[in-house]
């Protein structure tokens, strides 16, 4: 167990001491994990939300007040957690089966296919977009290069190149905001090179 009272350790944390926090989390991980997975009886789950938990214990350290000891404080985080994710996976759970339940006795299948003639007015655009801005969507998603290959090849911070995709996603879909969001799902993964193809 650790050493000293959770008084100590919280307050070296407070003070942001990372040996006291590194310590928490080698004393506390595994059995939070086992608890979370009582619960939730999911693993990869489980794991998130103990981590949730230490980062928020972490970004939060100045401000939460432990009234009991660090030791509830994190399993009852943990608990907390683990209840909203139960909760929102019966919402999702919920929502699925309301639209597979609408699905049913669908025969119209139109909406999901490109319309005719929206291959061009999605080119247009991209090419209205600016030059170097144009550039990097264009590597990133016809090309499927990642953030850091674009970087190397242009030459700029990979910073650069997120503030420029994430400006150009923006510009894109105030451009196409009339047509349904699945030609944003075309365009703006790497799907939509596949998608290009096959309309050529």
């Amino acid at each position: 167990m650790l050493t000293g009272n959770d008084t100590q350790i919280f307050d070296a944390i407070r003070k942001d001491d990372n040996g006291a926090y590194e310590m928490v989390f080698r004393e506390y991980y595994r059995p939070l994990t086992a608890y979370a997975f009582r619960f939730l009886g999911d693993l990869p789950a489980s794991e998130s939300i103990v981590q949730d938990v230490f980062l928020r214990l972490w970004q939060k350290r100045k401000e939460i007040m432990i009234t009991s000891s660090l030791q509830n404080y994190l399993f009852r985080s943990v608990k907390n957690l683990s209840i909203n994710y139960i909760e929102h996976e019966k919402i999702k759970s919920g929502y699925q089966a309301m639209v597979i339940r609408n699905e049913s006795d669908r025969s119209e299948y139109s909406e999901f296919f490109l319309e005719f003639g929206l291959k061009q007015k999605i080119e247009s655009a991209i090419a209205a977009l600016p030059e170097k801005r144009q550039e990097i969507f264009r590597l990133a998603r016809e090309e499927g290069l990642k953030y850091r290959e674009i970087a190397d090849r242009l030459k700029i911070s990979v910073k650069t190149v997120e503030t420029q995709m994430t400006l150009s996603m923006k510009q894109l879909r105030e451009s196409l905001k009339e047509f349904k969001n699945l030609v944003m799902f075309f365009m703006l993964t790497n799907q939509g090179k596949l998608a290009n193809k096959c309309l050529k």
